[in-house]
Order: C-alpha cells, then sequence, then structure tokens
C-alpha cells in the first residue's frame, strides 16, 4: 500500500496541461467535456432543439457558455504548487458595454477588469494551490431581451498547465486512495481471499490510480470519491456479513461478486461526464406512477411499430417505495432509478452462481460465471443510455427462472410452490414490453423442452397452468383494461418501416454472438473472449455426466431458443431488438464452466484461466470507460 501511495505521488510530478473546450470542439464535434468543471454556467450554445449536429449552426467554429453573475472553474485532483490558468472569455453584451469582472482564487485578492464586449482576449492569471484549481469569476449581470437567463460573460476556453517544480501530490486524494486500499483489504480477507490474491488486486487496483493520475487527473479525481464511498459501504456490508454468517463462506463469495457489480455499474452511472439520454423519462414516470398512473404509455419510433404504446410498470413498482425515503425532487428521482435499476441487474451474478452451483460444480466455477457477467456490456450500455426499465424490468424475470430451475413446476411439487411459480411468471411478463417477448418465449419453449425431461424437474401440465395463470393473471390485471386494450386495437393498422432478410438476420446474431460486431443497434460488441468461452462450456455442460446439470441444461435451452426465435420479428420490423441484452446471463454461465476446466488442469492452467477471465473482462472495462466518455458527447 506504501508503494502504490508513493508511485502515486510521483504521477504527479508528470507534465499536464488540461484544456476546457468550453461549449464543444468544433474540431472533434465533441460538446459537454467541459462541463464537470464549470459551476453556475449556462449551457452550450450555439444551440438548437431541432439540431442534433451543432457544429454545423452558425458561429459553431468558436462555441461558448454564457457565465452566471458567479461562476466558477474547478479541476480537482490536480496537485499544490502554482499553475498558469488562461481564460479567452468576452463580455459579449449587444450594446458594446465592457463588462466589470472580478476574478479570485482562495483567500488572494481578487483581480478586477473589463471585458471587452464583441473582441474575445486571452487572461492568464497564476493560482497557488494545494490541490484542486479554482477560480471563481464574478461579473455584471444583465439580462437579454427574450431571454430569462440572468447573464456574466461570455466564455470560450480555459487551459490549465503546469510550471516548473516540485509539485506536492492532492493529500486529498491520497486519503481515498488510501481508505480504497485499505477497505480492499479488509474486504479481502472477509472474503477469505488469499493474501497473495489480495495483494495481487491492490496491485493492479493501484498501478491503475498511479497511470490515471499521470494521464487523465481530473477525470479520476472526479472519479475517486465516488469510487472510495462505493467500496467502503461494500466493505462494512461484506465485513458485517463474515461476522454475522462466517460459516456461509460460499454465499458470501457470491454476494461479493455482486457487489463488485453493483460498484462497476454505479461508478460510471455516479461519474460527472456520465450523459444519458433516457433516465429522465423514467424518473418523470415514477412521478406519474406515484400520483396514481398506474396504466403508462409511451411513444414508440415507426422502426417499432409507431405510435402509443403500453408501457408496463412493473420496474417503477419496485422504485416507487424508495422515493418515498429520498423524496420527491427531479434529481432525486432520476438518481434513485437509475440505482435500482443497477442493483437489479447485479442481481445476475448472484443468480448466475446459484445456477451454477446448484448444476453440481464447485465453487470457483460458480464465481468464475458470475465474474462473466461482471462487464456486461449489452447491460452497461443500455443503462449508460437511460434504458431502465429494460435492464430493470429484465430482472424481474429472475423469481421465474429461478423458480423454474429449482422444481417449482416438478410434478411432486406443492401448492404453494406452484402458487409462486405462478404470480414470478406474472411478474416477468409485467416488466417491460421489451422483456416480455423473450420471457413468454423462454416460459414457452421451456414448456416444450419439458416434455423430454424427468416429471421430477418440471412436469408440463403443472407448468401449463402455472404459465396459463400468470398471464391471465397479467391479462386481467393489466392488458385488458380500456385504456390498453383500446391502444393495443389501434395499433393493429399501423405500419412499421419493414424487416429484413433472412440471410441478414442469421448473419448478424452470428457475428453479434462470436463478438465480432456489435448486435443491432448498439455500440458495444460482446467480448470475443466470452463468446469463445461460452462455446467450449456449452459442450462441456451437455456432456456432464452428473445428474443435476439436467436442469441447467434444460433452462439454458429455453433460453437460447426463446431468444433465437424472437429474431423472427426482425423479418416484419426493422427494430432494436435486444435479444443481447436478454441472452447474455446465458453466455456467462458456460463460460465459467470452461474456464473452471482449463483451471483444473495445471499451474499454467490457472493462470491462463485467470488471463481469460482478464481479458473477458478488461474488453468490457474498456468499453464501459468508452462508452461513459463518448455517449453524447
Amino acid at each position: 500500500m506504501a508503494l502504490v501511495l508513493i508511485g502515486c505521488g510521483l504521477a504527479y510530478q508528470t507534465p499536464l496541461s488540461v484544456r476546457l473546450a468550453v461549449g464543444g470542439d468544433p474540431l472533434t464535434r465533441r460538446r459537454e467535456d467541459d462541463a464537470p468543471f464549470l459551476q453556475m454556467v449556462h449551457a452550450a450554445e450555439p444551440a438548437s432543439p431541432s439540431v442534433a449536429a451543432w457544429w454545423e449552426l452558425p458561429g459553431a467554429d468558436d462555441p461558448y457558455r454564457w457565465t452566471q453573475p458567479e461562476s466558477v472553474v474547478s479541476l480537482p485532483g490536480l496537485g499544490g504548487g502554482y499553475w498558469l490558468v488562461t481564460v479567452r472569455a468576452q463580455g459579449g453584451r449587444p450594446d458594446g458595454i465592457p463588462t466589470q469582472t472580478q476574478w479570485q482564487t482562495g483567500a488572494w485578492p481578487p483581480v478586477t477588469f473589463e471585458l471587452p464586449a464583441t473582441l474575445s482576449r486571452r487572461y492568464t492569471i497564476l493560482i497557488p494551490t494545494s490541490g484542486t484549481v479554482r477560480l471563481t469569476m464574478r461579473s455584471d449581470s444583465f439580462q437579454a431581451a427574450g431571454d430569462a437567463r440572468v447573464l456574466g460573460f461570455v466564455l470560450r476556453e480555459v487551459r490549465v498547465q503546469t510550471i516548473g517544480g516540485w509539485r506536492a501530490p492532492d493529500w486529498g486524494q491520497l486519503g481515498w486512495i488510501g481508505l480504497t486500499l485499505v477497505a480492499a483489504w479488509m474486504w479481502g480477507q472477509a472474503s477469505a481471499l488469499s493474501s497473495r490474491w489480495a495483494l495481487s488486486v491492490i496491485g493492479i487496483g493501484g498501478s491503475a490510480a498511479i497511470v490515471a493520475i499521470a494521464l487523465v487527473r481530473p477525470a479520476f479525481a472526479l472519479l475517486n470519491p465516488i469510487l472510495a464511498m462505493l467500496i467502503l459501504s461494500a466493505t462494512a456490508l461484506s465485513v458485517g456479513l463474515a461476522l454475522r454468517w462466517p460459516q456461509h463462506l460460499a454465499w458470501r463469495q457470491a454476494i461479493t461478486i455482486t457487489l463488485i457489480a453493483l460498484i462497476v455499474r454505479l461508478a460510471g452511472l455516479l461519474h460527472p461526464h456520465a450523459i444519458s439520454s433516457d433516465a429522465g423519462f423514467h424518473a418523470n414516470n415514477l412521478l406519474r406512477l406515484g400520483l396514481g398512473h398506474v396504466f403508462l404509455t409511451a411513444g414508440l419510433p415507426a422502426e417499432a411499430g409507431g405510435g402509443i404504446a403500453p408501457y408496463p410498470a412493473g420496474f417503477y413498482l419496485i422504485a416507487l417505495p424508495f422515493q418515498v425515503l429520498f423524496g420527491d425532487d427531479f434529481a432525486v428521482r432520476r438518481l434513485l432509478v437509475t440505482m435500482v435499476a443497477a442493483m437489479l441487474d447485479s442481481l445476475f451474478c448472484l443468480a448466475i452462481w446459484w445456477w451454477v452451483r446448484q448444476a453440481g460444480f464447485g465453487q470457483r466455477a460458480a464465481l468464475f460465471s458470475a465474474a462473466c457477467y461482471l462487464f456486461a456490456t449489452q447491460a452497461l450500455e443500455a443503462l449508460a443510455i437511460g434504458e431502465l426499465a429494460n435492464v430493470g424490468g429484465q430482472a424481474l424475470m429472475l423469481p421465474a427462472l429461478l423458480g423454474l430451475s429449482s422444481g417449482a413446476a416438478a410434478g411432486n411439487s406443492n401448492r404453494l410452490a406452484l402458487g409462486g411459480l405462478a404470480l414470478a411468471i406474472a411478474a416477468g411478463l409485467m416488466a417491460h414490453s421489451g422483456v416480455t417477448l423473450g420471457f413468454g418465449l423462454l416460459i414457452g419453449w421451456a414448456w416444450l423442452l419439458a416434455w423430454r425431461q424427468s416429471p421430477t424437474l418440471s412436469s408440463p401440465a403443472r407448468l401449463f397452468i402455472a404459465a396459463a395463470s400468470g398471464l391471465a393473471l397479467v391479462l386481467i390485471a393489466m392488458y385488458t383494461t380500456p385504456i390498453y386494450l383500446e391502444l393495443i386495437i389501434g395499433r393493429g393498422g399501423q405500419g412499421v418501416s419493414g424487416g429484413q432478410s433472412p440471410i441478414q438476420i442469421i448473419s448478424d446474431a452470428t457475428l453479434a454472438l462470436a463478438g465480432v460486431r456489435p448486435p443491432q443497434r448498439r455500440g458495444l460488441p460482446i467480448p470475443l473472449g466470452l463468446a469463445l468461452a461460452n462455446l467450449a462450456g456449452l459442450w462441456l455442460l451437455w456432456r456432464a455426466k452428473q445428474p443435476t446439470a439436467t436442469a441447467l441444461r434444460w433452462l439454458l435451452g429455453a433460453w437460447w431458443a426463446s431468444a433465437l426465435s424472437s429474431l423472427a420479428l426482425l423479418l416484419i420490423a426493422d427494430q432494436g431488438l435486444r435479444w443481447a441484452l436478454f441472452l447474455y446471463p446465458a453466455l456467462c454461465i458456460p463460460a465459467g464452466v470452461a474456464l473452471d476446466r482449463l483451471a483444473a488442469r495445471t499451474g499454467w492452467g490457472r493462470v491462463a484461466a485467470a488471463a481469460w477471465l482478464v481479458a473477458i473482462a478488461g474488453q468490457g472495462a474498456v468499453l464501459w470507460i468508452g462508452q461513459i466518455r463518448d455517449y453524447l458527447h
């Protein structure tokens, strides 16, 4: 740990130059990179609600932002010493009157001068700091005609660069890193991780922190406190579980993987640089549900059928009780639905572990399988975009899948288990319309495949009763209500934009499953290493001798069949079918079995299995970082 902190301190000696392209960069066409470092500053201009290609607007060759009467430029974690800050700005008043402004840093006396109205100029100021470069800018206020905003002056660019000499590290950032390392060590001990592996994890994490400080210091400084708090919270929970249930080590290790998955998701989603296009929609839907609007609707694009369609409220029903605890502010609701969706998606790690263990494989195989879902690219991309009802709603099918694999519809199951399975199927069908298709097909394929299974695993008659009861409950409670029934009937005559040829569908799906290209309308591919491990794992799973693997084979067969058969929808509508998101957990289950078989070979096999898993997670991590960095920027 001391070596990591020393390395971080030395990384602060790396020369650093930061440029904030205020309002956007017309060369790279990126925008909003400056937003996390500007406080009390208006939106980027020029802008038009109807024009996405902002760089084509008049004046976009030199974009800008209007400040407020008091605005702040703050770049955290740069390190101590003196920094040169160059600001390009102008008054911007249409009447030509210069703008009086005062710039101040820390307790130093403010610098007062005038900004010319039409000519932008560069102003350089020397700022001493102990870690965060912070410049407060106060100016005369005015309001332009037809503009409700209170304006200060026009800000166009900010540059910060080091000057020679030793630079003390940002001790606050080092403190967060130190806490994170201690917490990671305690977490490893609580999870019975060997000292060698715990030191390896700390070494890898510490090396990543050193590189981040040297290369992407401001962005890392924004993430560092968030990551530290998440890890400290997870450590406290893990230590508490270890003290309360010391005998349940296997479960605690599975929970550890689940918590890591949650940290991965929240660290990206809570980073100030992240932008979501749809999270606000779900925050508003949560408010509507809280006000009593149970039957929600949404406007679908033409390629999805067009028009207003039912929007099941299953995901929002889970988030609604938390709104009572955290308040009704829009920002709070937006944060709430994001965190709930991330938590629900992380539960797939725990479910995957359980399925593999129930199939008779060892703890290592189960942990390998769960770890493959840590950086589930399709789920991470959907979370970043804001498709929270898809991701969170998909987790609502977990109770039904767990019930199926544990024999809730077996010939010797009691009525209570069968009733619980019916309710679980109903919950899955109320999750989200995008999930309903795949989940409904999965239940149908499970029923067909049940005819070839032992009745001690699943009785076709009992599964039919549970599925029919669940479907009937959903139809009675939701889809046959007048408001939804009218919408469904009205959508019957609406056209779609057309489908695809079978050859194109097969080709696109095959290349996507192989990790060669992203699935349709997605930007992130499935990791290549996961695709290869999945193929090897499927072969091993189908050759497994233990009878306990039968239930898992049955479940995976239904899962694959439902995902592939849902592709038929693309024959009639060129829509963004989320089949890869739906199938991803099924890819991880056999992958862990394959990695475990490799690790059981020799000492080199363990190294190869660990490297293979690192390759899968590493590719997912790189894609996740890129998604947060680039989406809507």
